[in-house]
């Protein structure tokens, strides 16, 4: 689940734009209560059912009774919802994700009243968008701006027009008279609101242009399958709500619905004639003798899931095949539609996740997947019918992949242990770092010796303190080996005792190697270092003075994060540096890999800025098209080696998110810090395949699909007008 977001700053002209929205609720009301009055009593002047004559009369006067408090309420409603939106927990609702958002569970949670209020609500916010849509777009850019962000995020808008119709829906829910007069209220009132928004965004536009606020642009997005660039909503495009709204039901995904699943749907000619309320019959147990509707949901399931090009060929054929057993199945077991843990539908998330594995039928081990798959759902009677069928092919397949998976497993906690150690040392090394610095004398010390020490020496105190070997007996001084180091670069100090600092020497020497071992310092970088401190020694004993500017020859750039050797090879650990093209890796499996790629070799720690001919990071992620926040556990990547794109799944985060490691079908590892993650991101070498569950997204469409065919039913039973 994606994190809660935070809570936005507040500033004079964003509080000056809550007060205007607000004090505009109150006009937005009287147009709504005229308009609404107005609709309804051309209803009754049209309709000969007098039982619909009555009951509409009985909306105008319980409307009538309840407009005073509604029109004083709806201001303060609007404001709180404002608030509400800007705190860090707004309130989400199903409307947030789309214009006709649905989730097929909820349906089992709803009664008739619920769904006809849902449909209202869609509708209104169907129209608000279709009516306010110039507006709104143009005011997206400019409020993101006030927010603080570099990009437009609308869904971050406190005034958003979904924010509206659920400030008004909850001021319907408690007007005066029965709920069979406030459906029929809503049912006018809500699809009015968009017209009423219109002039209301076009003033608070004003008001922003006048605060001279510059707007923020549209992030240009990659597909999730393809990695091709594409935008997010643009201005003008025809969307399945305009399309419902213009009088013409919209067969297809709804809006939001990922790149892969916008096949099945959509050429599926029978989808326009199921509506929420079969959907709701269904689910409930209402609807007798359903065998006809069972069919039509589970041929659309099916096609959501079958037309996720995602899924590799050759297993999309697989699940299609199932068609007999699970209409059977269906007939039999209402569950299937309520129950997210029913076997069946287990069976099909199984097999659709384990398939992302494999980035193409030539991908190595897909043969053998296939072919198990095919001899184990032949065992799928389709006459059975029974949920007890589909959990045995289900244990059979679970034990067929837990083999490999168990040989994967073992890897990855061998690299997520490797992972977790080389943190905590570094957050250790790290504050021993600042400690090191903020003491007095090492202004005097050349910068050479002080990077070594906030480096590659707070790790090896970081490490012993870990161990519990300090001021053990036996055990070496670090802190003492540290002031000697210090002393011995200090010309001001060792001039007068050159006896001492020739003495000193090898002692030294020893003392740094027999720390660095413990850590598994590389002898090639250390070496380059002690060469470096052999100069400042000989200056020292030739009584050279050695300034702390003194230009020395300058080490590899660093890392933040520092892995040993062998923990760079467990985890796979990718240089956050990426001083090439293409990034190193150090592979629990080089042979996976061209033996171009040599394992990644640690570097110091040096927290500094480093030239590396490179755009900084910060800047090449500053609008990520993928965040490593929003990767759920267990989604799929693609990353790109060597000119060949690899999938990956990620198997663990740290708790602040700034390491993260993935693993491969085949069991190879590889982790990487945050900034490589982004940099590689930014640079179109890593993209996302998927995450989250395929069949409960497909299930949802089917719903989705289901609430645009309601909206214009219910369009099509309004009155025609005068």
């Amino acid at each position: 689940m994606s994190p809660r977001p935070p809570a936005v700053a507040r500033s004079t002209q964003l509080d000056g734009l809550i007060w205007e929205a607000s004090r505009r609720g109150l006009d937005v009301m009287d147009s709504l209560l005229r308009q609404t009055r107005e609709t309804l009593q051309r209803q009754i002047d049209q309709t000969r059912d007098l039982l619909a004559r009555d009951a509409r009369a009985r909306v105008v006067s319980a409307l009538a009774q309840s407009a005073p408090e509604m029109r004083a309420r709806f201001p303060e409603a609007l404001q709180r919802s404002f608030e509400r939106e800007l705190g860090d927990g707004p309130v989400t609702t199903t409307l947030d994700a789309g214009p006709s958002s649905i989730k097929f569970e909820q349906l089992e949670l709803m009664d008739e009243q619920e769904v006809q209020t849902r449909i209202s609500a869609v509708r209104g916010l169907q129209q608000a968008l279709m009516d306010a849509e110039n507006e709104l777009t143009e005011l997206n850019t400019l409020v993101s701006a006030i927010l603080g962000f570099d990009q437009v995020r609308p869904e971050r808008n406190p005034f958003r027009p979904e924010v509206y119709v659920e400030a008004l829906q909850g001021l319907i829910s408690e007007m005066q008279g029965d709920s069979a007069v406030q459906t029929q209220c809503r049912q006018v009132m809500v699809p009015l609101l968009g017209k009423s928004l219109r002039p209301v965004y076009q003033e608070l536009l004003a008001y922003l242009k006048v605060q001279k606020v510059q707007p923020v642009g549209y992030v240009i997005q990659r597909t999730a399958s393809s990695g091709a660039a594409g935008a997010r909503p643009v201005p003008n495009q025809v969307s399945p709500a305009r399309e419902t709204m213009a009088g013409r039901p919209a067969p297809g995904p709804s809006l939001g619905q990922p790149q892969g699943l916008q096949g099945g749907l959509a050429q599926q000619a029978v989808a326009g004639q199921l509506t929420v309320q079969q959907l709701h019959g269904l689910v409930s147990g209402a609807t007798p003798d359903a065998d006809q509707l069972v069919q039509e949901v589970v041929q659309l399931i099916l096609a959501g899931i079958t037309g996720d090009e995602r899924i590799l060929p050759p297993v999309r054929e697989l699940i299609a095949g199932l068609k007999p057993a699970l209409l059977q199945l269906a007939r039999n077991d209402l569950h299937f539609f309520s129950d997210k843990q029913h076997p069946a539908r287990l069976l099909l998330e199984e097999l659709a996740q384990h398939s992302f594995a494999y980035e193409s039928v030539a991908a190595e081990g897909f043969d053998e997947f296939l072919a198990d798959m095919r001899e184990t759902l032949v065992r799928l009677d389709p006459a059975a019918g029974a949920s007890e069928t589909f959990e045995r092919v289900l244990v059979r397949l679970r034990h067929i992949w837990s083999q490999a998976e168990q040989r994967r497993q073992v890897q990855q906690q061998a690299a997520v242990q490797a992972l977790q150690q080389a943190e905590k040392r570094n957050q250790l090394a790290n504050q021993i770092a600042q400690h090191i610095r903020k003491q007095p004398g090492t202004v005097l010390v050349p910068d050479l010796v002080v990077d070594f020490a906030c480096g590659p020496w707070a790790q090896v105190m970081a490490q012993a303190q870990i161990e519990g070997k300090v001021d053990q007996p036996g055990e070496p001084d670090h802190v003492a080996l540290l002031e000697d180091l210090f002393w011995s670069v200090r010309p001001d100090q060792t001039r007068q005792q050159p006896a001492q600092l020739a003495k000193l020497i090898p002692q030294l020497v020893q003392g740094l190697r027999r720390g660095l071992e413990r850590i598994h310092y590389p002898s090639e970088q250390l070496q380059h270092f002690l060469d470096q401190l052999f100069a400042l020694h000989q200056g020292g004993l030739d009584g050279v003075s050695a300034a702390r500017s003194q230009k020395l020859v300058p080490q590899q750039p660093v890392a933040r994060t520092w892995l040993a050797p062998e923990e760079a090879r467990d985890s796979g650990f990718m240089d956050d540096l990426g001083g090439s093209e293409t990034p190193d890796f150090a592979s629990t499996v080089p042979a996976d890999f061209p033996g171009e790629f040599p394992a990644t070799e640690p570097m110091g720690l040096v927290e500094r800025e480093i030239d590396t001919g490179q755009a900084p990071l910060e800047s090449a992620a500053a609008s990520p098209l993928l965040s490593l926040d929003h990767l759920q556990q267990g989604g799929w990547i693609e990353l790109l080696v060597g000119g060949h794109w690899t999938r990956l799944q990620l198997a663990w985060v740290n708790e602040s998110a700034t390491l993260c490691l993935f693993s491969s079908a085949s069991g190879s590892n590889h982790s990487m810090t945050r900034r490589m993650f982004d940099r590689l991101v930014a640079q179109a070498q890593l993209r996302l395949v998927a995450q989250g569950p395929v069949v409960e997204r497909a299930f949802d469409a089917v719903a989705e699909l289901a609430m645009r065919n309601s909206v214009y039913m219910d369009i099509q039973a309004d009155p025609p007008p005068a």
